[in-house]
């Protein structure tokens, strides 16, 4: 699995219109023009933590949801309650990639930990991973955020994007790690799920990015 923080290096302010954007970015499927079949974009729902939204994040009420649960994590940062100037970085956008040979693991992948649940799917069992590592990352339950899981590349990948100063909170330090920290809990976490690490190439352009901290990659 491979971690990576979105515009980590990123100057300009984010704005709640940056982040409607985005969202639904992340919960409008593919439409392509391709007349073979090709994996679905969306894997699963998204999942909401600590928000909630009447209108469904995918269909004709894409963008009611995005701007729904836009505004819910404005709220939700403690600068914009406390009517002072939001941080420049005040939500995270992170990818977690997986290996495509980790597909089939991730139908079943193993954990001493939780008892295997009666069903389950390649969406939730990514998820259970990505929460492992964000753990491990520092994340407090306190901040919301969205999490959804894409399948219309080679490889599986989850978005997640998180506040960070909330309310009743501290502000979640997760811009300051360094790629190598983020590459090393990647690791770590990929081998408690026994699942198979990423391949040369994967292993190259991570290599690039791990050298190169002061670029800011897409």
């Amino acid at each position: 699995m491979l971690i990576k923080i979105v515009h980590q290096r990123r100057k300009t302010r984010r704005r709640p219109a940056d982040l409607r954007r985005l969202l639904r970015y992340l919960f409008t499927p593919k439409l392509s023009r391709d007349p073979l079949p090709s994996p679905p974009r969306l894997l699963g729902p998204p999942v909401l933590h600590r928000l909630v939204t009447s209108t469904l994040p995918w269909g004709p009420g894409v963008d009611k949801a995005a701007a729904d649960l836009t505004e819910q994590m404005v709220d939700y940062c403690r600068d914009a309650r406390a009517g002072l100037d939001m941080p420049e970085t005040w939500y995270v956008h992170m990818i977690f990639s997986f290996s495509p040979k980790a597909s089939p693991a991730l139908r079943d992948p193993p954990d001493g930990h939780v008892a295997p649940p009666p069903s389950h799917s390649q969406s939730a069992n990514a998820l259970r991973v990505v929460f492992d590592a964000l753990d491990f990352l520092g994340w407090d339950p306190l901040q919301p955020g969205v999490f959804v899981c894409h399948g219309d590349r080679r490889h599986i990948h989850v978005h997640a994007v998180i506040v960070r100063p909330v309310e009743g909170g501290g502000l979640w330090d997760i811009m300051r790690m360094s790629r190598k920290q983020l590459w090393e809990i990647a690791q770590i976490s990929t081998d408690v799920f026994g699942l198979p690490g990423v391949g040369r190439t994967a292993a190259q352009h991570q290599y690039r990015w791990l050298t190169f901290e002061h670029r800011d990659e897409v």
